[in-house]
């Protein structure tokens, strides 16, 4: 098996990648090993909690065809200085016309044990004005609180900016917050 330093959670992990036919005991031989740390599987919402906690973006989410990478927040990772690549030429563009979208973490208030986090797809408003959607969403264990990833318009992505999340047709206050809510 090869170990990878590599996760989607914003935890310390690693994956494991060997023969699908020895999935099965790799996975006994790892619970018996970490039996004394008090090691258990956890499912895929527990993922996702800490990957909204890290404000990490998911391919179909917040990384698709939909959103340029300046969008979607990945300026680090995009060097058209560089050389030729694939779209870089309509990429800088884009960036010089103005972005359409911009990727922010949100603080969602007054979610109650009888109401529902965000999961997606929640419409955003700013004075009753419909700005955005939600990307992702959940409550983040770590922090305490609910989250949700939303692309909203550039005007609005501002770090303390009040907006307003429509979740199962109800609205809540939400706070632009910065990302990563919770770094380990």
């Amino acid at each position: 098996a090869h170990v990878l330093r590599v996760n989607f959670v914003g935890e310390l992990g690693y994956e494991f990648h060997g023969p699908v036919e020895q999935q099965v005991a790799l996975f006994d031989q790892l619970m018996e090993a970490g039996k004394e740390f008090g090691i258990r599987p956890f499912g895929i919402k527990d993922m996702s909690s800490l990957s909204m906690e890290k404000s990490y973006r998911l391919i179909g989410r917040e990384l698709s065809i939909e959103y340029s990478a300046y969008e979607s927040g990945l300026d680090r990772f995009v060097h058209p200085n560089k050389g030729q690549f694939i779209g870089r030429d309509a990429l800088v563009a884009a960036r010089e016309k103005g972005l359409n979208w911009n990727f922010v973490t949100l603080e969602v208030h007054g979610i109650t044990d009888k109401d529902s986090d965000a999961r997606g797809s929640e419409p955003i408003y700013a004075n009753g004005k419909l700005i955005g959607r939600a990307t992702n969403g959940g409550y983040g264990w770590r922090v305490g609180k609910s989250l949700a990833l939303a692309m909203v318009k550039p005007d609005y992505a501002e770090q303390g900016k009040e907006l307003n999340i429509k979740i199962l047709g109800k609205q809540f206050k939400a706070t632009v917050i910065g990302e990563s809510p919770y770094d380990p």
